[in-house]
Parts: C-alpha cells; sequence; structure tokens
C-alpha cells in the first residue's frame, strides 16, 4: 500500500485530518497498528477512549465511566508501562527488519537477522568478540543492511574497522620481511 493511500486509509479510519494521520505514520514507522494507537492516545479519534474523562470509551448516548481506582499513580504505572513496552517492540522489529552482513572478497557469507547477533553475543560474548575480530583480520568485512541500521554513518564506522584490520596486519607482514622472516628467505 502507497503512503498516500495508507494516510487516507487511517484518516478516515481515525476520523482525523490527512495531515494529522500523515504525521501519525511518519511518526509511527509506517506502522499503521501504532499510528491508530498514537492517534487513540493523543484523544484524536472518533469514539477513542478519554483518559481525562476517567478512562472510558466515549459514546454520545452512554455516561462517561470513571476510573475505578481513582488513583494518578496507577494510570502513570501502565502508561509508563506501555511507553516501555512500545520501545521494546520498536526495537524488537528494528532488530528483524535488519541483517548483520559478512562480506569477504566482494562475496556475501552471511546475513542473519541483528536480532539473531544480539543473542549470540549475550550468550557468549568472548566467543563472539573473538570470532569478529578474527574474521576482520581474515579479509571479512561487516555491514548493517536495512531501513533503520543500514545506513552510511554506520556502515562507514564498519569499514573503517575493516580497514584498521588490514592496516595492523600489512605492519605485521611487513616487520616480519625487514627482520628476515619472509618467505623468500
Amino acid at each position: 500500500m502507497e503512503r498516500y493511500e495508507m494516510a487516507e486509509l487511517l484518516s478516515k479510519k481515525a476520523g482525523v485530518s490527512l495531515e494529522e494521520a500523515k504525521t501519525a505514520l511518519e511518526n509511527a514507522d509506517w506502522d499503521m497498528l501504532d499510528a491508530m494507537v498514537a492517534l487513540e492516545r493523543a484523544h484524536r479519534t472518533a469514539g477513542g477512549v478519554n483518559v481525562e474523562a476517567g478512562g472510558g470509551y466515549t459514546d454520545p448516548g452512554v455516561k462517561q465511566v470513571k476510573n475505578v481506582s481513582g488513583s494518578k499513580d496507577s494510570s502513570f504505572f501502565s502508561n509508563g508501562f506501555a511507553e516501555i513496552w512500545g520501545y521494546v517492540k520498536k526495537l524488537f522489529r528494528i532488530s528483524l527488519d535488519n541483517d548483520f552482513v559478512v562480506v569477504r572478497h566482494d562475496k556475501q557469507l552471511l546475513a542473519i537477522p541483528v536480532l539473531v547477533l544480539v543473542v549470540l553475543l549475550f550468550a557468549s560474548f568472548g566467543l563472539m568478540l573473538v570470532v569478529l575480530i578474527a574474521g576482520l583480520f581474515c579479509g571479512c568485512q561487516y555491514r548493517f543492511e536495512g531501513r533503520q541500521l543500514g545506513k552510511d554513518g554506520i556502515n562507514n564506522a564498519m569499514g573503517k574497522m575493516s580497514d584498521i584490520a588490514d592496516s595492523i596486519k600489512e605492519s605485521i607482514q611487513n616487520d616480519g620481511n625487514e627482520n628476515g622472516d619472509g618467505p623468500n628467505d
């Protein structure tokens, strides 16, 4: 679905202007469900939750339902938890939508979701660190692919790590050749 169509559909479903729907979609990284939830939280939808009136659903023919607990602490806790849960969902989605790619001699050797890399790093950090560094010295290059992590800045930093490993490898080889330990001696 094209972005304009998404905004138009959200505008109709949420009962908001096209501009408000587009803004909500942009803020939700073009996720229709997250944008709808954000609009409901902002009290912008027709028939959405009206937290200020006590947490009940608004309906013209029905009296507003009061907050049963009557406590601001419970709403603060639930709102905070919902916000944290939203961040966790977003990070999880990013970790699945982006890949960690290993390339050697312009040939892709491995492409795994970032989530798998993170799990491997948590499971055995020391071993993974050794494997990644050894890969650099064996001519492997690392990069991220995907909408969020496949940016030039991140991949340039990864390329610089490969360049540093290559320069260290060359200096070690040159030191070996100068000391008479080279293959021609």
